[in-house]
């Protein structure tokens, strides 16, 4: 079982644009579901000759093509869809795998492949029993497309998480049937973790066969493996370090009609972001990922919201970000988008927010006293480092999260940071304060528990502490953001904008 091969296809997941479609030995092949699941029970028969779209025909042909693309393996990907009880939550899912066998059906005869492998293992006691043995894993997160499609409608609305690979060491063009029989492991959960978190409790979890180009960008991804436990795996791991916190988030808020103060009601653009290093077995950073979402706006112009990262001259590495409407696992269009890391990340991660972020037309959003709460998008990135850095070469949290106004053309960071932007007119004109003349900012950074403003509302009036902690340089009222005139301010709970 643990003749797992890795394949490693250097920097293909940065430039994934949707399930890839490769021709192999005359036989144009693209990922998809399978019409069988693995059952709430914990038990699954995949008839791979039904796919979930009936259009779609399987065929011998087709499946060698797929063991040809992943070099003598057939690859599966499966949504790991548990209830988050016990230990598991909608960040990070796990299930163990007892047995998975490929029966393929030549005519009369078939051939059993029982050499099965996945990224991930753990050490489990099975139910009635106290000594652990090492299975096989599979580890997800909920409620995230994945892989957007870009012409197989039938992977709308997936969230494949992990791959089951199996070597198959046989030419497959004769294969008259196949199936797909796997069984999941039930834990002992009795003995709390990690037995709590792989054990089965939902399903239904569904299949699909992969081209070698998503086993790639999946196996690299890995969602969710960083909050498992106890984590055995042959790839490259990463202890991850949260900021501010794997379950907390930065609140940002912006002026935009800086230079001038406007109504200083700091609603124009509510963000709420995370981000996370990736630490290597030496502690050095190697990867760099994080999320978050829009959670109010209350403003007439069009922003860019972008999150800059300063790093050493001459890092380099690549970059994929994502972005998705509210409550929708399918990224927009001309998403993930990539990009090349030389020295210092700048990532636009949410562009023109006005088309995508307003209530019923109307360009404010979780704003007004009498407005229904609305969840906003969401966002993600990770940027891969072809060599990793020290923490220390990496510029402190919360980093340069700024805003970009279109209708003005200037950009509206923290205040301790610089203009960036070689066209915007901070640097035509060489503007660089974020301070008005009587030193208050421009944008602000305060935890999650910060609400803001309610439209038109000065931000001393929504939070009375606010103007003392201006005015003595950040030294007092330093927990400003949790006195607030509640009359004042707009409650957001995070059910809200954390979907």
């Amino acid at each position: 079982m643990r003749n797992y091969l890795k394949s490693y296809m250097a920097g293909l997941f940065t430039l994934w644009l949707g399930f890839t479609h490769v021709t192999v030995a005359e036989t144009t092949i693209s990922s998809f579901l399978f019409a069988d699941n693995i059952r709430s029970t914990g038990v699954g028969s995949i008839d791979l000759y039904k796919p979930k779209t009936n259009s779609r025909v399987v065929s011998g042909p087709l499946l060698e093509a797929f063991r040809q693309d992943n070099n003598g393996k057939l690859v599966f990907g499966v949504d790991v869809n548990e209830a988050s009880s016990g230990s598991e939550f909608a960040d990070s899912q796990g299930v163990a795998i007892e047995s998975a066998v490929l029966t393929v059906y030549f005519g009369r005869t078939s051939v059993q492949f029982t050499s099965f492998s996945t990224p991930t293992r753990s050490l489990l006691s099975q139910a009635g029993n106290t000594e652990r043995a090492e299975y096989y894993t599979l580890i997800g997160t909920s409620g995230t497309n994945r892989i957007s499609p870009n012409s197989d409608s039938e992977m709308t609305n997936s969230s494949i998480d992990e791959t089951l690979h199996f070597d198959i060491d046989m030419d497959l063009s004769t294969a008259s049937s196949a199936v797909l029989d796997v069984t999941f492991l039930t834990t002992n959960i009795k003995l709390g973790d990690p037995e709590a978190f792989y054990d089965f409790s939902n399903g239904f979890e569904e299949v699909a066969l992969l081209t070698s180009a998503d086993v790639t960008y999946l196996d690299q991804l890995m969602p969710g493996r960083d909050l498992a436990p106890l984590v055995i795996t042959d790839q490259p791991s990463y202890n991850w370090v949260y900021y501010p916190s794997s379950q907390n988030y930065y609140i940002v808020s912006y002026e935009d009609l800086y230079p001038n103060k406007g109504d200083y009601d700091f609603n124009d653009l509510v963000v709420a972001y995370q981000v996370s290093f990736g630490l290597d077995t030496e502690g050095n950073v190697a990867v760099i990922r994080g999320n978050g979402y829009l959670m109010a706006r209350g403003a007439a112009y069009d922003h860019d919201w972008r999150l800059r990262i300063e790093l050493p001259d001459g890092s380099t590495g690549t970059a994929s970000s994502s972005l998705y409407p509210a409550e929708s696992y399918t990224a927009y269009q001309g998403y993930p988008r990539s990009s090349n890391v030389n020295g210092s990340i700048d990532l636009l991660l949410v562009e023109h927010v006005a088309s995508i972020y307003a209530d019923d037309g109307s360009t404010y959003v979780n704003t007004f006293d009498y407005q229904s709460l609305k969840k906003g998008p969401k966002f993600d990135f990770q940027v891969t480092l072809d060599n990793a850095i020290l923490p220390s070469q990496v510029a402190m949290a919360p980093f340069d999260p700024y805003l970009y106004v279109h209708d003005t053309n200037y950009e509206v960071h923290l205040v301790d940071k610089l203009p960036v932007l070689e066209y915007s007119n901070n640097t035509l004109t060489s503007m660089s304060s974020f301070r008005d003349e009587a030193g208050f900012p421009f944008a602000i950074v305060a935890p999650d528990n910060w609400q803001p403003p309610l439209a038109g509302i000065d931000m001393g009036l929504a939070y009375p502490t606010f103007i003392n902690f201006v005015n003595s340089n950040a030294s007092s009222d330093k927990q400003w953001y949790s006195k607030p005139a509640v009359e004042n301010i707009k409650e957001i709970p995070p059910s809200i904008w954390k979907w």
